[in-house]
């Protein structure tokens, strides 16, 4: 039996399935006073995405990496949290941007490896591959776990291609503003998104 292309797998025919990788930015006001709408221009104008170390995230090993998401859009309403979106020390805010799997597949990307410490030394995960490692922990006194967030990694920075689907903002006036800016600026974006979605009506206002 030949094996399924990319496009007869049931990603577009099941509501927690996507054909895409999510890309969330935040606010580092207090590295460079940069909000995440801020960050989320700077990828588009530079064309790529800055891979994360240990000293900024998760990532564990000499290597950065450059993290997505595999969540259908509207259930972004349930990543953005007040939790997640807290001002001060945001895991996430409403700003990012699609990539189809296939592309990203295409440019190293692969979902993580969720492990145990144990597992990860048992294993003899190479230090060099540590950047696919997520921890992965369950015992008596609780669990460790960010499987809900269906992680994509792509080791070093990731660049885009010219063109990507979708973009997202917060809301209808930001979304406005970004698609100003497109359109005025032709050769300051390496990256342009065929269309710019407001999560406030995508998700049906947010939780944040």
């Amino acid at each position: 039996m030949p094996l399924p292309a990319f496009d007869e797998l049931p990603f577009n025919a099941r509501p927690d399935l996507t054909p895409y990788l999510l890309h969330l930015t935040k606010n580092t006001e207090s590295e460079d006073e940069c909000f995440g709408y801020d960050n989320l221009v700077s990828i588009l104008r530079t064309g790529e995405i800055w891979g994360s170390s240990s000293k900024r995230g998760f990532i564990k090993g000499p290597n950065k990496a450059a993290c997505f998401m595999d969540v259908p859009f509207a259930s972004l309403k349930y990543v953005l949290t007040p939790e997640n979106s807290d001002p001060q020390a945001p895991r996430y805010e409403p700003y990012g941007i699609a990539v189809t799997k296939r592309y990203a597949y295409g440019e190293g990307c692969q979902p993580v490896l969720y492990l145990s410490d144990a597992e990860t030394t048992e294993l003899q995960i190479p230090r060099s591959e540590l950047w696919r490692v997520v921890r992965f922990e369950v015992s008596k006194k609780g669990w460790i776990s960010w499987l809900h967030e269906r992680e994509w990694r792509c080791k070093g920075n990731f660049v885009l291609p010219s063109t990507v689907q979708a973009v997202f903002v917060r809301n209808t006036r930001e979304a406005e503003n970004l698609i100003d800016d497109l359109a005025t600026s032709k050769s300051g974006f390496k990256c342009r998104p065929r269309a710019v979605i407001p999560l406030t009506v995508m998700c049906q206002g947010l939780l944040a």
